[in-house]
């Protein structure tokens, strides 16, 4: 993907915690700091424009989620004790990564109380279907994405962990599944329950366009399961 102007200017950094944190809670919760662009949701999946963009969290190497808030946490399900790795980059509203302005911060996971690992597979065959909005909607500013999933675990905590079968959650994307990064390019974000909070801002009055909700793994990686509307964008 291509770096739109200005990227190597966004830059993001944590508050806290301090690296070389030993954790003995079950989930690491952060605060970070960004320059040089908005840091901000309603754009993501949207076409690139100088100045916007959010962050990206992963742990060790893998993608956990977006964000576009100055604190969140990753949870410790599913991960193993010992020496890890949480980073945070910047990413442009298509999710490309600026790379070189990744920050690392290593980390020591000592559960007091640890998590039951998750192992069991969900069986069945998996299906999606959107509930809200109805296709032919025009919408308007704000507005939800209400889904029903079924033989499928919805996991806020596994996001980014290991596959576990019948484990995952799902991605809303705009206008296309297709391209770079498993069609990342135009998802307008991740949800691990039935509701995606979505938003119009980018989009311009009268055009139409297509909603998908596609059920993906732990990984991102999209199982080809997923369901679709268009909607016209109101003045």
């Amino acid at each position: 993907m291509a770096m739109q102007p200005g990227a190597e200017g966004m830059h993001v950094d944590f508050v806290s915690p301090e690296p070389g944190l030993v954790l003995t809670g079950n989930a690491l919760a952060f605060e970070i700091e960004t320059s040089g662009f908005t840091n901000a949701c309603d754009t993501a999946g949207k076409p690139v424009a100088e100045g916007q963009g959010h962050y990206h969290v992963l742990l060790d190497g893998a993608l956990i989620n977006m964000f576009c808030t100055t604190r969140g946490s990753v949870s410790m399900q599913n991960v193993p004790p010992g020496e890890h790795v949480l980073e945070v980059l910047p990413a442009q509203n298509d999710h490309a990564e600026v790379h070189d302005n990744a920050v690392e911060l290593p980390f020591t996971y000592e559960a007091s109380n640890p998590l039951p690992e998750i192992t069991e597979p969900v069986t069945g065959t998996p299906g999606i279907e959107i509930l809200e909005p109805q296709d032919g909607a025009t919408l308007s500013g704000d507005f939800d994405v209400r889904v029903r999933i079924e033989n499928y675990e919805d996991s806020c905590a596994l996001l980014g962990k290991p596959d576990v079968l019948g484990y995952g959650h799902s991605h809303v994307n705009l206008d296309s599944m297709a391209g770079p990064r498993m069609g990342m390019g135009t998802m307008l974000g991740m949800a691990c329950t039935n509701t995606f909070h979505a938003s119009t801002v980018g989009l311009v009055a009268g055009t139409t366009h297509t909603l998908f909700a596609l059920v993906t793994d732990n990984g991102h990686a999209p199982i080809d399961v997923f369901d679709q509307i268009e909607f016209t964008v109101g003045s």
